[in-house]
């Protein structure tokens, strides 16, 4: 069957593309930094050379309802007063009051496309306490402030280019959302009728019931990227408590995989008993990828208690795992047992000497997945939520392919570091006592990416789009960079 020409969507003359600003969470604790510097994105949008309508649009995981007190996976009762904070928090205060200039400007829109740590945006009353923040009473600027809440994405013509924008968790199995589980509870609310319970995906509940308690000691665990390769072994020589509730987290993750197979059958969010078909479609699911790079995380963490009976130190668990994984065997346990935890753990992160996690030319599952999934006939398609910048083209027609990034804070374990024992040992050291403000002072530790994906017309009707940073810029104030060889130009 030929596949339909999409629709042209929403007419733009400019749009500038974030996403995964994670607004939220008790000072000393927030992960976002950039106040400035998102106001600035803001005014630049509004006060924007564009002849027609320009827009700054939040691709997912605006406000992060997950890092709020009391934590709840899903929280329709107490969302708006926790909005409410986050609203009037300090912190975030100069976007917001840059975002209430921008929707009161004619020709000049904010977009916001649901993530999900933002759910509750999609709860008509949580959305009307946003309107209120930013638009007041004036109806012309709460009809330039656009709420995508249904998962379908952000479609929208620039110039000769189509773009499709969507968050990313569409395919993660341990973040999907269902969609339509969310309008029944809120059919349901307005109608006064009683609801059913949300069913949180994993990733919520893996935030709520232990990173949240994590990062109270280690709050580097929402800064450190890979997540899966580096955070996973760092947690585990550091509290080898840890692997336990993981464990028991790697069922509902497997439960959830069953639930995107569901969705992508058609089926997820359906009345009723689960429908004919799905038990099929999960089947074809690939078993759960789990928390250290590749093999079944049930079969890893009961390799791991198998091996705490017998005595075996937690941090050779490790190594062992993500040797045996990645075909790095170089020593046996006994070689390793004796060596200070902060070592074994470096020469267990060897494999990180060649992540690519951080170049933006790198292809990953969320580009190869939307990639296939999406028509080649759009141009630009963007996504955020892995909070790594890519720049692709598309392997579907002549397009490209996005990822915005994130404006959280980002730390890496650089090959230079790691190589280095005694710097690796401060690291380490530094990682198991520190706060946000101790990691903020380590000398090059955390990154501010702040990164954007710009779209606009030239003065000679092409289309152009490109990857890029908003960085400080002297006594001018602050800058967008253009990202090395991110350029994409539709004639």
């Amino acid at each position: 069957m030929p596949e339909a020409n999409a629709p042209d969507g929403l007419q733009l003359d400019e749009m500038q593309v974030v996403s995964d600003l994670h607004l939220g969470g008790s000072a000393g604790f927030q992960i976002f930094a950039s106040g400035a510097e998102l106001a600035w994105l803001a005014d630049s949008v509004r006060q924007s050379n564009a002849k027609g309508l320009a827009a700054l649009v939040i691709n997912g995981d605006f406000v992060d309802f997950l890092a709020e007190e009391p934590p709840r996976a899903f929280d329709p009762d107490g969302a708006a007063a926790k909005l409410d904070r986050v609203l009037a928090d300090p912190a975030f205060e100069p976007a917001f009051d840059a975002m209430a200039r921008l929707v009161a400007t004619p020709n000049r829109l904010l977009i916001v496309n649901l993530g999900n740590h933002d759910l509750e945006l999609g709860l008509p009353w949580v959305r009307e306490r946003l309107q209120r923040a930013l638009c007041g009473g004036d109806a012309a600027a709460r009809a330039r402030l656009l709420l995508v809440n249904d998962g379908t994405g952000v479609l929208a013509r620039v110039g000769k280019a189509s773009v499709l924008c969507q968050h990313g968790n569409e395919i993660d199995a341990w973040n999907v959302t269902d969609h339509e589980r969310l309008r029944r509870i809120v059919r349901d609310r307005q109608y006064g009728r009683p609801t059913d319970p949300w069913a949180p995906n994993a990733g919520s509940q893996l935030v709520i019931e232990v990173m949240n308690q994590v990062k109270a000691s280690y709050p580097f665990v929402d800064l450190l990227k890979p997540e899966t390769q580096a955070v996973v072994p760092i947690l585990t020589a550091l509290n080898p408590g840890l692997l336990k509730r993981m464990q028991d987290l790697g069922a509902i993750a497997a439960h959830k995989a069953t639930d995107m197979a569901r969705m992508s059958a058609g089926f997820l969010g359906a009345e009723g008993e689960e429908q004919p078909g799905a038990a099929a479609a999960a089947a074809a699911l690939p078993a759960w990828r789990g928390a250290v790079g590749g093999a079944s995380a049930q079969v890893l963490m009961d390799q791991a208690e198998q091996a705490f009976s017998a005595g075996v130190a937690p941090i050779s668990l490790v190594r062992a795992s993500q040797a045996e994984q990645l075909g790095l065997w170089e020593a046996a346990w006994d070689l390793l047992r004796g060596q200070p935890r902060h070592e074994v753990l470096r020469e267990a992160l060897e494999f990180l000497d060649k992540d690519r996690s951080f170049d933006p030319t790198a292809p990953d599952d969320t580009f190869r997945q939307f990639d296939a999934r999406v028509a080649p006939e759009i141009d630009l398609l963007l996504t955020g939520h892995t909070h790594l910048m890519r720049s692709l083209p598309r392997q579907r027609g002549g397009g490209h392919y996005y990822n915005s990034g994130t404006w959280a804070r980002l730390m890496k374990v650089a090959p230079e570091l790691r190589r280095d024992k005694e710097r690796f040992r401060q690291l380490f050291e530094l990682l198991g006592r520190a706060r946000m403000a101790d990691l903020d002072a380590s000398p090059g530790l955390v990154m501010r990416l702040n990164s954007v994906v710009a779209v606009w017309v030239d003065a000679q009707g092409a289309t152009q789009a490109e990857l890029r940073q908003v960085q400080a810029a002297g006594q001018a104030g602050f800058s967008a960079v253009p990202v090395a060889g991110s350029r994409f130009t539709r004639a």
